[in-house]
């Protein structure tokens, strides 16, 4: 293994450790398809034994391609930093422009300075997720395409999709 193969491999298995929890989280909710199957812990071992095997299928569907087209691991450390980043910017962007009096503040409470704060770290994010969706290789052709974009694309499509036919009619979320 080079030196290079191992934080790689560092981010991945993150990368999958939050994909489960993730998965755990919203099955728990009922907020994905087939929630009763993906939140059974297993017995033994008290894990979302079904979420790990949900994630690790995703993880080997996505890193197929890796063996065949060379910028694959681009567009996969692209899409799992989108993901993993993106998925920051939505509660901060809600702090951002929630009033005063819907919030409990904690004990990392930063005041006044929070809305200055909180709106760079939406434009950081919003900036890096950007950048992951750019070409890495020019001239862009087949073989340097950043296939992130069409990725998070076809992703974002079907959840707006599932969303719009189906969930909007019974997912509350919790409080």
């Amino acid at each position: 293994m080079t030196l290079f193969q191992k934080p790689a491999s560092f981010c991945n298995n993150n990368s999958l450790r939050f994909g489960i929890l993730k998965v755990y989280a919203l099955s728990r909710d009922k907020g994905i398809p087939f929630s009763s199957v993906w939140r059974n812990m297993h017995p033994k071992y008290k894990v979302p034994a079904n979420a790990v095997w949900l994630c690790a299928a995703i993880c080997i569907l996505l890193g197929l391609p890796i063996l065949k087209v060379n910028v694959a691991f681009t567009a996969i450390t692209s899409i799992c930093t989108i993901g993993w980043v993106g998925g920051y910017a939505v509660p901060i962007f809600a702090r951002l422009i929630m009033s005063d009096e819907y919030f409990k503040a904690g004990p990392f409470y930063m005041g006044k300075a929070r809305r200055p704060i909180c709106l760079v770290a939406v434009l950081w994010i919003s900036y890096t997720c950007s950048v992951f969706l750019l070409p890495t290789y020019y001239p862009v052709s087949w073989d340097t395409f950043n296939y992130a974009p069409v990725a998070v694309g076809v992703g974002l499509g079907l959840i707006m999709l599932w969303w719009v036919l189906d969930a909007r009619k019974w997912f509350k979320g919790t409080s």
